[in-house]
């Protein structure tokens, strides 16, 4: 919910759960981040709870990312567009290892085509 703090003259959000400030939180969130990560804990799936598949891409993101912590995977620009700021990406999640590198809109638009060929669509 939004507020005008009268005080310091400006619109402040405030949590929905605990009613304190958003802080830096942007966008859409509603739960300051110390109740997001409590209702995390509660609601998120445990390990051992996940279906197979699910908990295959788990543990190939966890392994690559302790081998980009380690150093033993070196950070790289976008394949696509040459952006800095870019993320892992897994074609093969039994090869968690190998990774492309690629920035957040390639990666969407790399998982849209993704999908529509899954689907049939491509």
């Amino acid at each position: 919910m939004k507020h005008y703090n009268k005080k310091k003259g400006i619109l402040t959000r405030e949590c929905s759960k605990c009613s304190g400030d958003l802080g830096d939180r942007y966008g859409r969130q509603r739960y300051c981040k110390s109740c997001h990560a409590e209702n995390m804990r509660l609601n998120r799936p445990k390990h051992s709870q996940l279906k197979p598949e699910a908990r295959k891409k788990a543990n190939a993101r966890a392994y690559a990312k302790e081998y980009l912590k380690r150093g033993k995977i070196i950070k790289q620009p976008c394949s696509k567009c040459g952006d800095e700021n870019s993320q892992m990406h897994h074609e093969d999640y039994d090869k968690p290892l190998e990774v492309i590198w690629v920035c957040r809109p390639c990666h969407l638009k790399l998982h849209n085509e993704i999908s529509m060929l899954n689907n049939g669509l491509g």
